[in-house]
This record gives structure tokens, C-alpha cells and sequence, in this order.
């Protein structure tokens, strides 16, 4: 715990005004999240088929489109950059209660996804250029821990704005995107200003690969990134194993609901959330301080291993007992994976392409659409045991693919325009 605060005193003040910015916009997207669907319903009269068609594609496009947000994140300055797509957020859902058109609602939701994953992927790309290498897993894993705390806050300051009127979410979500807005324009020169100096500290090393970034197009940039093999395999297996703990509420509720009864079902979904949330947040810093790049495969079958035996726990039995601890055993899977994923990604991205590659990185995001997909049809024309086997081989795949990542080398000087990141050894 000492070392927790340590690392918190330690912090650059622009460090730290991300992390809150985060957990901010965490508050901002699950206050949302969760009251989107009735708001489809109730105020444009959309059934369900068609609510969770508009809210998939508005998900996919989002992820896919946020490549070419990393591709202008490493073209402009990112905190700039950053300030410009939170004035977009605020505007969008500030102006959402006011458009009562289905298509015009379906674009504002569509163009707010594209801002706020473009967002991510940006804050992940600042976030690593502040930041000295020893200290990005630690950092990277806090924020999760913080945007765990804005997720499970979020729905309730949601619920609880509904009394003010149908659009209070939304108002509520461009407040708080607003008010994380204001200590970046704030102290927008204290990004600037570090990022300067760390630029200035890499100069002779990278202003090479920095002029070569300068006059590459996004097409070079994506052929850069299709040359790095270690990149691609890594994003599939982030694409797998995200299909397995990404929607774990979603599959879990189309689960419960056909072998329990309705109450019985709402009750457990509350106790996954409830434990998925509390290991999240209370072991999250603990085991992401841990992460170390040498050891980055033993640590992803770690985690592979602990989504195995919680989904195996989840397909034994319903009862109450077995259901938390199995969850609780899955979780630290993903306590594992995301900061593991995201440092991964962060040693491989040449210093100039770091936007880019964490665009690419982002796709992994799909697979929160496709999981559903795949529970639902084979509930439907299956079992659930067929649902939980399909689960345990696509998390297994997922980590195959880390393992093809993680061996895979670097491409040549060449091919990746003046790349300078090294390989991540098992």
C-alpha cells in the first residue's frame, strides 16, 4: 500500500489529471450505457432487435474508425486533440434530449462513439509518452482500477438523474465530459511541456523516424502496421479473449435467464456485477504493479488459465456461492489481460506510431459486439454447455495467439520506418 501512494506522489500533475479524466468519462459512459436502451424505447419507440442493432453498429464503427483516431493522434498534439474531442462529447450529448428524429439520434450516437473511442485511444498514447517505461503498467493498471470505480457509479448517478427528466443522463454525461475538459485546457501547457521534454530527451534516437512519420499517409501508416506481424496476432488474441470477459454480464444475463427463473436470474447478474467490480477494483494495482515485460506470456497464461477454470465454475452450477467464486477467479483473468494487452502494445509501437498502434490495438473491441452474438445462438440451438466449451476454446485460441505475438519478431528497419521498439521475450 505504501508503494500504492508512493507511486501516487510520484505522478506528473498531467499524469494525473488523466487518471481523473478517465475515471470521469468512465462515469460519463456507463451513466449512458445503461439508460440508452430505455431512452430508444420509451422516447423513439424502437423495439428491441432494432435497439441492439443500432447500438452494435454504433460500437463497431466506433472501434474501427478509432484507428484512423490513433493515426491523427500522432499527427497533432495529442492533449489538443484530446480537448477537441471532449468539446465534441459535450456538445453531442448535450444537444441528444433536444433531437427527436430516430436518424438523427442513430447519427449523434454514431458519431459519439467514433469521439469517445478515438478518445481512448489517444489518452492511451499520452498516457505512455508521459510516462517512463517501469512505470506504465503500474499506471496503466490504476487507470483500469479508476475506470472499474466511474463503472460502477455511472448507472446509479444515470438512474438517479432520470427524475429530473428524460435527457438528465445525457446532461449528466456532458457535465461530467465538461467538467474533465476543464483541467486539460487548464493546464493543457503542462502536457505540452512534458511531452516537449521527453522529445527532446529521444531526439537524437528518434527525429529520424520522426521526420519519416511526418510525411506518412494513412495508408503507409496501415502498411507499417500490417508489416508488424507481432501486432496483428496480438490484436486477434485481444479480439478472442475480449469476446469472453468484454460482455460477461450480457452473455451471463441470456444464460441465467433460460435455466433460472426471472428473479433468480437478476439476483445472480447483481452478484456477478457486484464481484466482478469489487476484485477489479481491490486487486487491479496489486497484480498490474506486477506486470513485467520478461515475464508478459507467463503472466497471460496465468490469466488464460484463471478465464478457463471461472468459466467452468459458472457451467457446473447456479448456486449463489459457486457462481461469486467462480467470478471472482475469472476476474483476475482480466486483471491480468487488459493491462498485459496494453503493455504489449506500448513495447512494440515504434515512439512515432503510438496513436496508430493503439488504434489498431483498439479493434480488440469487436469482440464485445461478437460475444453475445455467439452465447445467444447457441443457447438458442444448442446448450449452455456448448455455450461455455465455445467460450473456454475461443479464450484458449485468444491466448495461442498471444503466444505466436509474443514470438514473433520485429519487422525489419525498413518495412517499419524507423520502428524502434524490441521484442517481448516469454
Amino acid at each position: 500500500m505504501k508503494s500504492f501512494f508512493r507511486l501516487i506522489r510520484e505522478l506528473p500533475i498531467p499524469v494525473r489529471i488523466l487518471l481523473l479524466c478517465a475515471m470521469a468519462r468512465a462515469v460519463s459512459f456507463f451513466a449512458i450505457l445503461a439508460y440508452l436502451p430505455i431512452y430508444l424505447h420509451d422516447a423513439l419507440d424502437m423495439n428491441g432487435a432494432t435497439i441492439g442493432y443500432v447500438l452494435g453498429v454504433c460500437l463497431i464503427v466506433g472501434t474501427v474508425v478509432s484507428v484512423y483516431g490513433g493515426y491523427l493522434a500522432d499527427r497533432f498534439v495529442k492533449v489538443h486533440f484530446m480537448i477537441a474531442l471532449d468539446v465534441v462529447l459535450t456538445v453531442l450529448y448535450g444537444g441528444l434530449p433536444l433531437i427527436g428524429s430516430p436518424l438523427l439520434v442513430i447519427g449523434i450516437l454514431l458519431a459519439a462513439n467514433i469521439a469517445s473511442s478515438s478518445m481512448s485511444v489517444t489518452a492511451n498514447a499520452l498516457l505512455a509518452d508521459l510516462l517512463p517505461s517501469e512505470n506504465r503498467a503500474k499506471v496503466f493498471s490504476l487507470r483500469y482500477s479508476l475506470q472499474n470505480i466511474g463503472a460502477a457509479v455511472g448507472p446509479f448517478l444515470g438512474v438517479w438523474t432520470v427524475q429530473a427528466g428524460q435527457g438528465g443522463p445525457f446532461l449528466l454525461s456532458a457535465g461530467v465530459i465538461f467538467a474533465a475538459l476543464l483541467p486539460l485546457l487548464v493546464f493543457r501547457k503542462l502536457f505540452t511541456g512534458a511531452a516537449a521534454q521527453d522529445a527532446a530527451a529521444r531526439k537524437e534516437k528518434t527525429e529520424e523516424a520522426a521526420d519519416d512519420a511526418e510525411s506518412m499517409n494513412f495508408r503507409e501508416v496501415l502498411r507499417v502496421m500490417r508489416a508488424d506481424r507481432r501486432l496483428g496476432l496480438f490484436t486477434l488474441g485481444g479480439i478472442l479473449s475480449i469476446v469472453v470477459y468484454g460482455p460477461l454480464l450480457t452473455y451471463m444475463s441470456q444464460y441465467l435467464v433460460t435455466v433460472e427463473s426471472r428473479d433468480t436470474a437478476y439476483q445472480l447478474v447483481a452478484y456477478i456485477s457486484a464481484a466482478n467490480a469489487i476484485v477489479v477494483i481491490s486487486t487491479q494495482y496489486v497484480i498490474g504493479s506486477r506486470l513485467k515485460e520478461k515475464t508478459l506470456l507467463r503472466w497471460l497464461t496465468w490469466g488464460t488459465g484463471a478465464f478457463v477454470l471461472g468459466l467452468v465454475g459458472m457451467a457446473l452450477s447456479t448456486e449463489a456461492w459457486i457462481i461469486v467464486a467462480a467470478i471472482v477467479v475469472f476476474t483476475i483473468g482480466e486483471v491480468i489481460v487488459v493491462p498485459a494487452e496494453y503493455m504489449f502494445i506500448d513495447a512494440i509501437a515504434p515512439d512515432n506510431l503510438r496513436g496508430s498502434y493503439f488504434g489498431a490495438q483498439n479493434l480488440v473491441h469487436i469482440g464485445v459486439a461478437i460475444g453475445p452474438i455467439i452465447c445467444g445462438f447457441l443457447l438458442v440451438h444448442a446448450s449452455p454447455a456448448a455455450m461455455f466449451a465455445a467460450l473456454v476454446a475461443l479464450v484458449i485460441a485468444g491466448w495461442w495467439f498471444y503466444v505466436l505475438g509474443c514470438r514473433a519478431t520485429a519487422p525489419s528497419t525498413a518495412t517499419a520506418v524507423g520502428a524502434d521498439a524490441q521484442k517481448v521475450n516469454p
